[in-house]
């Protein structure tokens, strides 16, 4: 299966995703729904049901978990408590030291600095939320004249960290939820590999 770039529900995806990395609150079981219905509202083509399929299994996955035990499992996984490292760090810097990843992430940092993104200041420029949010404002603009480029923005930034992010944190979670995320997140950058038109 391919991803096709140009479908309208592209984007929505990888924002979905992004979201499913903020610290989990109150409302959140209710914006992942939201999202959710957004994309089914969304004229899908056949391949993008697949990927449906799997933004379903992380709402219901993040509606089966008591909040207390996603905030202790978000600390354990992505923060850093009582001194420990995190079990699996969603910025690129520190993963790739971690994992010895032959990545550097300034390039990435330069083009997200000159982009139109609201970054959170709480965040590390690096982190993976800001990747994903700027590869979905990659693909709400996406031109067939610029494919070429955006190609190779994937295989310089998403493919040199994110499938091992993904590898890490289905490992390192004790709860669904990540492991949901994990599994949907990385079979979607792995498939954005192969494009359509």
């Amino acid at each position: 299966m391919s991803l096709n770039i140009f479908s309208p529900a592209t984007a929505l995806f990888i924002r979905f995703y992004a979201r499913c990395f903020n610290f989990p609150y109150e409302e959140m079981g209710y914006e992942l729904q939201h999202m959710f219905r957004q994309l089914e509202r969304e004229q899908l083509t056949e391949e993008d049901f697949s990927y449906l399929e799997q933004v379903l299994n992380v709402v219901n996955s993040y509606q089966g978990e008591e909040l207390k035990n996603l905030r202790d499992t978000y600390l354990y996984l992505f923060g850093h408590v009582q001194g420990d490292k995190p079990a699996c760090p969603y910025f690129a810097s520190e993963l790739s030291k971690i994992l010895n990843l032959r990545y550097n992430a300034d390039p990435f940092l330069d083009r997200l600095m000159d982009s139109d993104l609201l970054l959170d200041a709480d965040e590390p420029l690096d982190s993976i939320i800001n990747y994903l949010e700027y590869l979905s404002l990659l693909y709400e603009s996406a031109d067939e004249k610029d494919i070429i480029n955006f190609k190779k923005f994937n295989d310089q930034h998403i493919f040199s960290w994110i499938p091992a992010f993904c590898d890490r944190l289905f490992r390192s979670s004790q709860i669904s939820f990540y492991r949901e995320v994990a599994l949907g997140l990385g079979e979607f950058i792995l498939e954005s590999g192969e494009f359509q038109a």
